[in-house]
């Protein structure tokens, strides 16, 4: 087996074309079947040094991560933009909506790189440091590029687990390797407001806390910092400012505008309620399985994690403090789009309908979000900031007419084909997909409710925890989420309303230890797709193989082997609310079992409830922080990784 696959390796190898050695795959490639010797890089540009300055630094690591030895036999790179047009990018707002073409030449006497603008410039340094083989030699090949898709981005998630500006730093050069060009931060939740906002200084009463006891979160110079870092390769910034749910953080400003602030159990008494039968409440006694059994499961919930607590939009002051943010945080960010949430609203927090009711209908939201989403459009438009959301705001709230069709829509729910012309239909022409059962790259053995069958039950084998429920299965792989078909089932119309996708990282089972291999190499396989629009091939892993290589040695990533399946963390990790005080707090006080990482006995020890062994006792109640006692999450860290060898 060893031979033969060495033997495909020097096969491979010894065809390699020009397009082996490129990721994303450019739209035009003419292969000039010839490398030569080089001692370096020179590179001349009519935008001067400091635009392109990170690029050719990163060239210039290429060259001697890939053997490359310097000598006086400098290899001369031109790299200028339009001299008629190619000035307009000079700030992080520029960069939406423009050019991001460009055209690489090299010849045995040198590279011209034109473009547009300096985007394209960019792109272009980068391709030409990837065309480097491992023997620091340099490929000659004709390149046109430019991407199928204006929208290509990660989301990352600061608020259940903490990431240093270091480690964002990390992940935009990743998200620029790939020709990533959208950086959606989630930054805050329920759980934690990793900001420091001056006007509300008691919202660091939750913020998460370093080993000698300072708080972890994100000032203004880190996060000004951060959006220049990302503007410097071509990456747009957008925050996510969540908003009705997802609110619980801010009842340390007020609990009064909070509603359910705290809610225990998180997801209510489901055990005791005759789901399939009628809105009755039904004794646990007299619980039997006529109706698929007596328990109402999601039907009660309160919030889809803890600690539950939505923005009460009923009240003003709510809607002041809303506004603050806004228009003070919001200034902190260049670019013209502002997310502002809108996902797992629940009626049942608000009190819309009756405790005893299985399920809340959407419908009862319907006046309250009315109300709030024209006070929210308006704040928007008064901060010259256009809205961007998740897919219900277009489809849940009754509030399509409410919403400028211009808006940015965010869709993570499926069928994804049936939800764009369903949006489609309504007006919005601007649909980015995240869809959760292929893009949301936190779905693993660790949370499962976004994988299908197949990924729950292969492979076999699962964490040995005793207590605790583990389950099977693997995360959504490189192939799965490259194989996507974004615009398969739609028509022309409605495909034209499809500007780009993006990976969504979740990272209620994400540490800084981990966060790299769960964000590299997949999200580079959704930048691809969104880049090139093509097919996988034969060719295709093993130029994601050397991409990965490139990760890993020049950008200092900790990227996962493409053979990995997110199945071997040895433990299920939670929000970093659950450290400390947390581990017991009431908020986390949860009625159903087993999520995974759930102890599988109530907060008293005691056993799981007929009829499905699937609910505690409600009058006690399981812990969901409960396996945050088996590790210490100040000491999951970053670590950078061993260099790994490049294939050619």
């Amino acid at each position: 087996m060893q031979i033969l696959s060495l033997l495909s390796i020097a096969t491979a190898v010894s065809a390699l074309t020009a397009s082996d050695y490129l990721w994303p795959l450019p739209k035009s490639v003419v292969d000039k079947n010839k490398s030569i010797a080089i001692g370096g890089f020179t590179v001349k540009s009519n935008l001067g040094n400091g635009p392109i300055a990170v690029d050719v630094a990163s060239l210039n690591t290429a060259f001697t991560a890939k053997g490359g030895k310097a000598s006086s036999n400098k290899f001369k790179v031109t790299a200028d933009v339009d001299e008629n047009n190619g000035w307009d990018i000079g700030a992080p707002d520029d960069l939406v909506g423009k050019k991001e073409s460009y055209t690489l030449d090299i010849t045995e006497k040198g590279a011209t790189i034109t473009a547009a603008n300096q985007i394209g410039v960019k792109y272009g340094l980068q391709t030409l440091s990837q065309l480097i083989t491992k023997d620091g030699k340099l490929v000659l090949a004709t390149i046109k590029d430019e991407p199928a898709f204006p929208y290509r981005g990660l989301m990352l998630d600061t608020a259940r687990n903490f990431f240093t500006v270091a480690d964002i730093k990390r992940i935009l050069d990743g998200m620029a390797a790939s020709k990533l060009n959208v950086f959606h931060w989630h930054i805050y939740d329920s759980q934690s407001f990793p900001i420091v906002w001056d006007r509300y200084p008691q919202l660091k009463k939750a913020a998460f806390k370093n080993k000698d006891g300072s708080i972890k979160a994100y000032t203004k110079k880190d996060v000004r910092e951060i959006v220049m870092y990302a503007y410097q390769r071509n990456i747009r910034v957008i925050p996510e400012f969540e908003t009705p749910g997802h609110n619980a953080v801010l009842g340390h400003i007020d609990a009064k505008l909070i509603s359910s602030w705290n809610h225990s159990p998180w997801d209510g008494n489901s055990f005791a309620n005759n789901a399939m039968c009628s809105n009755q409440t039904v004794p646990v006694d007299k619980v039997t399985n006529d109706c698929v059994g007596g328990v109402a499961w999601w039907g009660r919930h309160y919030c889809n994690q803890p600690p539950c607590g939505q923005l009460d939009v009923r009240k003003q002051r709510a809607i002041d403090i809303l506004e603050e943010m806004v228009s003070e945080i919001g200034g902190w960010f260049d670019d013209p789009i502002l997310h502002v949430g809108h996902d797992e609203v629940n009626a049942r927090a608000y009190g819309l309908v009756p405790d005893n009711w299985d399920v809340a209908p959407l419908e009862t939201l319907h006046p309250m979000m009315r109300n709030f989403d024209k006070q929210l459009v308006q704040i928007l438009k008064d901060n010259d900031k256009t809205l961007a959301a998740w897919d219900e705001i277009a489809t849940d709230f009754g509030s399509d007419d409410v919403i400028p069709k211009n808006s940015l829509i965010t869709l993570w729910q499926g069928p994804t084909v049936d939800k764009v012309k369903t949006i489609v239909s309504k007006g919005f022409k601007n649909i980015v997909l995240a869809p959760s059962d292929t893009y949301y790259l936190d779905c693993s053995p660790s949370a499962r409710w976004c994988s299908s069958d197949y990924e729950r039950n292969f492979p076999a084998d699962k964490y040995d925890i005793p207590g605790y429920a583990t389950f099977s299965g693997q995360w959504h792989n490189w192939t799965l989420i490259y194989d996507y078909e974004p615009l398969a089932g739609l028509s022309t119309a409605e495909a034209a309303a499809i500007k780009g996708g993006f990976g969504a990282l979740w990272t209620e089972t994400v540490k800084r230890h981990n966060l790299d291999r769960y964000v590299f190499p997949r999200v580079a396989a959704i930048a691809e797709r969104f880049w090139s629009n093509t097919k996988r091939n034969d060719a295709t892993a093993t130029r994601l193989n050397r991409f990965r290589a490139s990760l890993v040695n020049e950008k200092g990533i900790a990227a996962a082997e493409l053979s990995y399946l997110g199945n071997k963390e040895g433990v299920v990790y939670r929000t970093e609310y659950c450290d400390g005080a947390g581990l017991t707090a009431p908020g986390q006080k949860t009625g159903e079992c087993c999520f995974a990482g759930q102890k599988n006995t109530d907060s008293n020890g005691g056993p799981l409830l007929n009829p499905y062994s699937s609910h505690f006792d409600p009058k006690v109640n399981g812990d969901y922080c409960a396996i945050a006692a088996l590790y210490k999450t100040n000491d999951l860290v970053y670590t950078k990784p061993a260099p790994v060898a490049y294939e050619y």
